[in-house]
């Protein structure tokens, strides 16, 4: 079995051994993270090479007046869609049969964007703190597919715009790109750039976009250009340096961007010296150019293999599994790259008008795809559509967004959410207010049903990602959570002129917020991991005092029992009905959540010793003959790990409600 075909006119072969490294880098982590802390590198140097290919091809200044823009983007075009296309199609497919409705819609748009070249910015967008993670996402990886075709579709256009000028616009735009990317990565650090960091990572999110990535394949450029020793010994050298600096951060840096920078100066170095002495015996080595010829194949297939394949084993994967999942890439890779990727150029050029028909094709699987992944009635008849029941946990359970009339002043545009009412007795004013993070929303789902149900009270519930009483927040990408001091105080003042306003409650996932973070307090000052219980705790007696002294009531939720953590029974439960496999619910007894809650009880007792709060324990709700389960009179109690569902959130507002004056 021969993967590699017989060299080209301007094949190098240390550079598709660099391909091999590369690759395998990316594969090692993600296979396993241990195996290779910074593997997702390779990725920063797959973009070196396409950048050094580009500018010592086609967009070279001896060959760029000759070269016509159409049939250079209809070349990549056919070395690009088939492939992805291959692997893609059957997971569009099969999904429909075998994926969880969410991540299915997850997974059809991403396909849908990386046909029109835009999965990295779908990809960077598309995830909030309530979409399934998106490492569960088996087309996640296309995202780097959709940066490649919007540099193949930028560079040449500013290579034939700039004229002689080329090189200045390059370092200019590359200097830019550079200076953005890390901006984004570390600007937070200072206290008085976190807001301009916020609005960019918005627009340009630092990993996937190409405005921060275009610098890497202009260093390309730069390799071109600069001088080169001929003296062999020295070659020889700086090939053995270029190695280690390649080799060493992906292997030896835990995280951070700035280890990417010793990685491409290595590769830069390889591809200027890699072609002879040790390294280029190296790169000449057979597996390696098996590999480096494969390697896009290979990196089409194995994220989709492992991201299925912990699907459907739920994450319980072991050595053998891993070993399997490596066997079954490369396989896999290979028949891709024999019968798709070292054809599909030649496809092309057989038909009368090839543009136009990889165009059309890729317009029309790309609608029609995001045409599904948005028709709701049509996901219905899909094989993997839920029922009714259990739509009661795996939906969302937001009701209605507050009117202009109803905020009766609160400062709206100092948060991210408005404020959604709970009940429609519109002759009552609203008489509690609910706040708290992602954790207290399915309160408002309950508390509204049976306010609409039995009059007398009305209430309002505002998310912001984070608990506005405490003076400090924890600082979530998904869900966007930026707090200071003028919003708390502008949401303490005005609570203190609602005067109707009597009760504060305040619902927090309160085991989540001790775990290591990114903590800030008021002033977006970031808080030691060992400080943050003694801050919060403080933050939060001061808030309810001030509370308090304005008269209010304040109640304090304590958790709700269901505490798997990082294992999602629920997920278990559907992906297991969809495969048609048992999986036996779990259940938690009450010793068990005694001890999960033993930690809070100290300050929870010092909240009520103190008189600043009532604290509720909203545990019985969801009791059933000594132990809290997943389901209830047969119906689910929980959405996922944390969240109640809609059954669950009305057991738990009836015993709330309780508490509330009449």
């Amino acid at each position: 079995m021969n993967f590699v075909s017989s060299a080209k006119p301007g094949f190098l072969p240390h550079i598709n051994g660099m391909r091999a490294m590369a690759i395998l880098a990316v594969v090692l982590y993600h296979l396993d993270a241990e195996l290779c802390p910074c593997g997702y590198f390779g990725v920063d140097v797959f973009l070196l090479i396409t950048g050094y290919f580009m500018f010592r091809g086609d967009i070279q200044p001896e060959r760029l007046s000759a070269v016509r823009y159409g049939d250079y983007l209809q070349r990549k075009m056919w070395r690009l869609a088939p492939p992805m296309l291959v692997v893609g199609m059957p997971l569009v497919l099969g999904g429909a049969f075998l994926l969880q409705p969410d991540l299915y819609e997850v997974l059809l748009k991403t396909f849908a964007a990386s046909c029109v070249g835009l999965s990295n910015e779908y990809v960077a967008h598309s995830g909030d703190y309530f979409s399934p993670a998106t490492q569960d996402n088996p087309l996640m990886h296309l995202w780097y597919v959709g940066l490649t075709v919007q540099l193949y579709l930028l560079l040449p256009l500013v290579a034939r715009f700039a004229g002689r000028w080329r090189y200045v616009v390059y370092g200019l735009l590359g200097l830019c790109s550079a200076f953005l990317y890390f901006f984004l990565q570390y600007g937070d650090d200072v206290d008085a750039w976190v807001p301009h960091v916020t609005i960019l990572m918005e627009i340009f999110p630092p990993y996937y976009s190409l405005a921060t990535r275009l610098w890497e394949p202009f260093l390309a450029a730069l390799v071109l250009v600069l001088p080169v020793c001929r003296l062999r010994w020295v070659g020889m050298l700086l090939s053995l340096v270029g190695a280690a600096l390649l080799i060493a951060p992906v292997w030896m840096c835990e995280t951070g961007s700035a280890g990417v920078l010793p990685s491409l100066a290595g590769a830069m170095l390889l591809l200027q010296y890699g072609a002879s002495g040790p390294m280029g015996a190296l790169f000449n080595w057979q597996p390696l150019q098996q590999l480096g010829t494969i390697s896009f194949s290979l990196y089409l297939v194995h994220w989709p293999v492992m991201a299925l394949w912990r699907y459907a084993t739920f994450n319980d994967v072991g050595t053998d599994d891993k070993v399997a999942m490596l066997v079954v890439s490369l396989l896999l890779a290979w028949g891709v790259w024999r019968l798709v990727e070292s054809r599909s150029a030649s496809w092309g050029r057989a038909l009368r008008r090839p543009g136009l028909t990889a165009a059309s094709a890729l317009i029309i699987l790309g609608a029609s795809t995001n045409w599904v992944a948005h028709n709701a009635e049509l996901q219905k008849a899909l094989p993997n559509a839920i029922d009714e029941e259990e739509m009661q946990f795996s939906h969302y359970i937001m009701t209605g967004r507050a009117k202009t009339a109803d905020l009766n002043g609160f400062p709206a545009r100092a948060f991210q959410h408005v404020p959604l009412l709970a009940g429609n007795d519109v002759a009552a004013p609203v008489s509690f207010f609910l706040m708290g993070d992602s954790h207290a929303w399915h309160l408002h789902y309950g508390l509204d049903k049976l306010l609409r149900e039995r009059g007398g009270l009305r209430g309002m519930y505002l998310n912001n990602s984070c608990v506005p009483a405490w003076d400090c927040f924890m600082e979530l990408q998904g869900g966007n959570a930026r707090w200071n001091r003028q919003r708390g105080e502008a949401l303490l003042s005005w609570l203190e002129r609602q005067k109707n306003i009597r009760t504060i409650i305040i619902s927090c996932y309160w085991h989540l917020r001790f775990s290591a973070g990114s903590m800030r307090d008021w002033n977006l000052r970031r808080i030691p991991t060992a400080d943050i219980r003694r801050h919060m705790e403080e933050g939060m007696r001061e808030t309810c005092r001030r509370m308090k002294t304005m008269g209010k009531q304040v109640l304090v939720l304590r958790d709700n029992p269901f505490h798997p953590r990082s294992t999602n029974h629920v997920n278990r439960y559907l992906r297991r009905d969809l495969l048609g496999l048992e999986y036996e619910l779990p259940l938690q007894t009450l010793e068990q959540y005694a001890d999960a809650t033993a930690t809070e009880e100290p300050f929870m007792q010092s909240l009520e010793r103190l008189g600043l709060a009532t604290v509720i324990d909203i545990s019985p709700a969801l009791e059933e003959n000594g132990t809290y389960p997943l389901r209830m009179q047969g119906k689910f109690l929980y959405r996922d790990t944390n969240h109640l569902s809609r059954f669950g959130s009305l057991r738990v507002a009836d015993l709330l409600l309780e508490h509330l004056p009449q």
